[in-house]
């Protein structure tokens, strides 16, 4: 059952969104995430990751997730 009646709200469906969201999903709170773009897809080269959001990853338990690579039919969560 969710901690909160009202849900948090997430401003931006980015990385940072995303992971606060799933976090506060896994702590029992519900959230909405609000994003500006249409639709998600790829809008840069790619992301570098430090060895300390490879631990943020770990603990949001979708390291597996996140190695794996894109594919068109691809869906999050």
């Amino acid at each position: 059952m969710a901690r909160n009646t009202l849900p948090v709200v997430v401003a931006g469906g980015g990385i940072g969104g995303l992971a606060a969201a799933l976090a506060l999903a896994r702590k029992g709170f519900r959230s909405v995430v609000l994003e500006q773009a249409r639709e998600f897809g790829e809008i840069g080269a790619g992301i570098q990751l430090a060895p300390n959001a490879w631990h943020a990853i770990d603990a949001l338990g979708v390291r597996e997730r996140v190695k794996r690579p894109p594919s068109s039919s691809s869906r999050c969560c």
